[in-house]
């Protein structure tokens, strides 16, 4: 039987679930931060990845995989100011403003999940789009995996330590 390459593709349905819920939690990880906890080190001596840091670097990666998933081209993230080489800073200047950086995680988050409901199988199955990716992730469903589920997720998971650090309590998943 030849695989449906038109309608909704349970892939991208099964992504946009996780999608959703990482959307909602990372904003109740920082709904309630001071301005001044963005760029908290709760651990004297070490770097932790700060909430300015991560959503800095989970927006650049959200923003590619919402291109991604409207299969439109983006630039190589290896050597943004955000990207895998990048590491959190001190200065409050070197990232927007909690409240921007709060609006532009839901925008990026709505339009990812627009993207992913539209989706099709022939999107999902066709080559990854960057070259030094495809080796680990040959298509642009693999791609849309890592980016939307596990990059995020992982990411999520450290500002919950780092409010555990902090002295903070959890928020519901």
């Amino acid at each position: 039987m030849p695989a449906n390459t038109h309608g909704p593709c349970p892939l991208a349905a099964a992504a946009l679930i996780t999608w959703k819920r990482n959307g909602e939690y990372g904003a109740r990880l920082v709904a309630d931060l001071t301005p001044g906890q963005w760029l908290a080190q709760p651990v004297a001596g070490r770097v932790m990845n700060h909430p300015a840091w991560v959503f800095a670097h989970l927006i650049l990666y959200a923003h590619i995989a919402v291109r991604l998933a409207s299969a439109e081209p983006f630039d190589d993230p290896a050597e943004h100011r955000y990207g895998q080489k990048s590491e959190p800073l001190s200065e409050a200047n070197a990232y927007q403003t909690p409240e921007r950086m709060l609006a532009t995680w839901r925008a990026v988050h709505a339009e990812g999940a627009a993207a992913l409901a539209a989706a099709t199988p022939a999107l999902t199955s066709a080559p990854n789009p960057l070259a030094r990716w495809r080796t680990l992730h040959p298509t642009v469903g693999d791609m849309l995996i890592t980016l939307m589920v596990k990059h995020e997720s992982g990411h999520l998971g450290q500002l919950s330590a780092w409010r555990r650090g902090m002295g903070m309590g959890p928020v519901a998943v």
